[in-house]
């Protein structure tokens, strides 16, 4: 295990980030982590055996020369530095650290947001990011000399530096401009950029095992086989190399769109008999998602289930104690994690704009019939509430980080008795911390609702279905009433962001991002409902799924 070491400055980084820090460290076990606010621990590095420094201090800390020299020395024996922001300042006078740095001078251009770039497509710490993404920070004009420049921004038609690596001697060094701002700790980008940075300074190497893939399931509706098929292969990493379906027209259909695979199959035990392949991907009805994923357990093989989970609780549970005994991933293709609007959303609530959230109310639904398909089925699909709102439910769980307390559930059958799944269904959650959630899915309901509604403490956001492309803001955070809008230019990437973050998980041990146990939550929030619902009473949340 790596051994990190975090110096920071008591006087100038917050409490707030010293957390977000462990928890980029922390979270996945791959680094053993340590912090400490006392500079002369750099003039006593040797025989540490740290893998990589971390350093985030102001730039007016005055270092000593022993200290400097503690810093030089530890990376020509091998070790790695990260500087973060302003902290490069504090020792550019000294000539040999600029050598090493290859950084000229940095200048302060104040808070702003910017457009990050990728320069080096080939560097370990730019493997599978997007080729663009933002950033709001304290933004710093940086020249370089000898460093390689890996991500940039344009700033006066030049290019200025937002990380850059170099090599002396046996250590390495990374410099990340941004990191000044709490919510820059919370983008998943920004926070990715310091771990992998960390890594490389430790002399971590990309992997070059390819995952192969198998797809079980070919439906034609949504085009979701050649969907999936598509968004793998266009992963890093990755490659679709055989599917299955039972019906032999599908299979023929996969021949036609997918025709470079391997293995074309009608049944899923002679795929999964393809020991070439490391992960399934199951396109299948809900009510067979568990049994397709055990059987691929058992021959060894790292598992991706469409949206829901499963159909109930029992089965989460036995998929996620099956996954853990066999050290086999497992994941949901919670994909629109990544919808622009959600995005957004996020992002507004991380920087403060609303303060803190304590109600929520979403809406999905109109006046009509159902389809006649096996998702109007309850004893295939689960129920109303199983396929969207498996994603709404996921949204807001994602966003309340608190504990569930207590589920209200109200589902109603009137009017469409042609098919079996529920009419309406709603939802009403209640969290720890006193926020509510309010979420409702219907058939029949004559006269829409906005798709969000988030009450905070400092503001409100709204989208309405009819113009989904625009997020309301109203906001106190300053102290007076700020009205805004805010457009969603944002291309949802959802389904490609998905695949890169299974790629970086299973190649460069990096934090899975849907975790089984998040969407075990979804179905507990689900089946917690419908139960409420045949009661008249509130439900606790169950077991594993607070």
């Amino acid at each position: 295990m790596k051994k990190i070491f975090y110096l920071y400055d008591a006087g100038h980084v917050s409490e707030k980030v010293k957390s977000e820090v462990e928890k980029i460290f922390t979270s996945d076990g791959k680094f053993s982590f340590e912090m400490d606010s006392d500079t002369k621990i750099l003039c006593s590095l040797k025989g540490k055996n740290y893998g990589s420094l971390i350093i985030f201090i102001s730039e007016e800390k005055k270092l000593t020369e022993k200290e400097q020299k503690g810093i030089i020395d530890y990376v020509k024996s091998g070790g790695g530095v990260v500087f973060i922001n302003s902290s490069i300042e504090c020792i550019l006078k000294n000539p040999e650290i600029k050598r090493i740095s290859g950084i000229s001078a940095i200048e302060n251009k104040g808070i702003q947001q910017f457009s990050v770039f990728i320069d080096d497509n080939g560097h370990y710490i730019t493997t599978r990011f997007p080729s663009e993404f933002v950033l709001t920070d304290r933004f710093y004009y940086t020249r370089v000399n000898n460093s390689k420049i890996i991500f940039s921004t344009p700033w006066c038609n030049e290019k200025s530096c937002v990380v850059c690596t170099s090599e002396y001697e046996n250590g390495r060094f990374v410099f990340i401009s941004p990191g000044g701002c709490i919510y820059t700790w919370k983008n998943f980008d920004f926070r990715k950029i310091v771990l992998r940075s960390a890594a490389w300074c430790c002399g971590e190497k990309q992997k070059e095992k390819t995952i192969n893939c198998g797809l079980i399931g070919y439906g034609p509706m949504f085009g979701m086989g050649k969907g999936h098929a598509t968004w793998i292969d266009s992963t890093t990493g990755m490659k679709t190399i055989a599917m299955c379906d039972t019906n032999p027209e599908r299979v023929n259909a996969a021949k036609q769109e997918l025709p470079n695979l391997k293995g074309y199959f009608t049944t899923p035990d002679d795929m999964l008999k393809m020991k070439e392949i490391d992960l399934v991907v199951g396109i299948v009805p809900h009510n067979v998602h568990a049994d397709i994923a055990l059987k691929a357990f058992d021959y060894g093989k790292h598992v991706i289930l469409e949206k829901p989970f499963c159909i109930n609780i029992k089965e989460a549970n036995k998929l996620i104690e099956t996954a853990k005994k066999k050290n086999l991933l497992l994941s949901v293709f919670h994909n629109r994690r990544w919808d622009g609007d959600y995005i957004i959303i996020r992002d507004i609530v991380e920087k403060g704009l609303i303060g803190e959230i304590f109600h929520i109310e979403c809406f999905i639904g109109s006046f009509s019939h159902p389809r006649y398909w096996w998702r109007s089925d309850k004893k295939i699909s689960g129920g109303i509430m199983h396929d969207w709102g498996a994603h709404f439910i996921d949204w807001i769980l994602n966003l309340i980080p608190s504990k569930i307390t207590g589920i209200y559930g109200d589902f109603q059958k009137r009017v469409w008795f042609s098919v079996s799944n529920e009419d309406h269904g709603q939802a009403i959650i209640r969290f720890e911390n006193g926020t509510t959630a309010d979420f409702m899915i219907s058939s029949i309901s004559a006269i829409s609702r906005p798709k969000w509604k988030i009450f905070g403490t400092k503001g409100a956001i709204e989208i309405f279905w009819e113009s989904a492309d625009k997020v309301n803001l109203v906001s106190y955070a300053s102290g007076i009433k700020q009205e805004s809008t805010v457009m969603v230019t944002i291309p949802r990437y959802g389904s490609t962001e998905y695949y890169r973050n299974i790629a970086d998980h299973l190649l460069m041990n990096e934090e899975l991002i849907v975790k089984p146990e998040q969407s075990r939550r979804v179905i507990g929030v689900v089946e917690a409902a419908e139960q409420s619902s045949k009661t008249g009473k509130i439900v606790a949340a169950f077991e594993n799924c607070e």
